[in-house]
């Protein structure tokens, strides 16, 4: 299930600025979808990788708070893939921040989205690799005593 549609940016991006934000042709008249696609996918893999582990994957139905962080951080997305130089409005840097802080604090079980947690977050596979200084106190020593 999506996290967030078409309809839901437009919410949040009056028309006239998600055809300018979506599209590279400065004469565009219509939202080119893909892109706005693209940046729903960039947002949504951000909303898993901090529910993953917490909660099982895909999620049945879509609480509020993760529909408006998905929304947020698309936005941000598509102001941030102008690369004219101006500074993103200070709105859009604000709620990209705040959906990435909610984020963490679902992750870290701090906030709870209304869903059955499956558990704690699970570490990552893979092996781990420590590094540490030499014994000072070895088996030989400790002997001694």
């Amino acid at each position: 299930m999506r996290y967030c549609t078409l309809a839901d940016l437009l919410l949040a991006i009056p028309e006239r600025t998600l055809i300018q934000l979506s599209s590279d042709d400065p004469l565009a008249v219509a939202i080119n979808e893909a892109v706005v696609e693209q940046a729903v996918q960039q947002a949504e893999e951000l909303v898993d990788a901090h529910l993953r582990g917490r909660y099982t994957l895909p999620l049945e139905s879509v609480p509020t708070v993760v529909r408006n962080a998905t929304v947020h951080l698309a936005r941000h997305w598509l102001y941030a893939r102008r690369p004219e130089g101006n500074e993103l409005p200070d709105a859009v840097v604000r709620t990209e921040k705040s959906a990435l802080k909610i984020m963490e604090s679902i992750r870290d079980g701090k906030l709870s989205i209304g869903v059955p947690a499956t558990g704690e977050a699970t570490p990552e596979p893979g092996e781990m690799k420590v590094r540490t200084k030499p014994r000072v106190f070895d088996n030989a020593l400790l002997e001694k005593y």
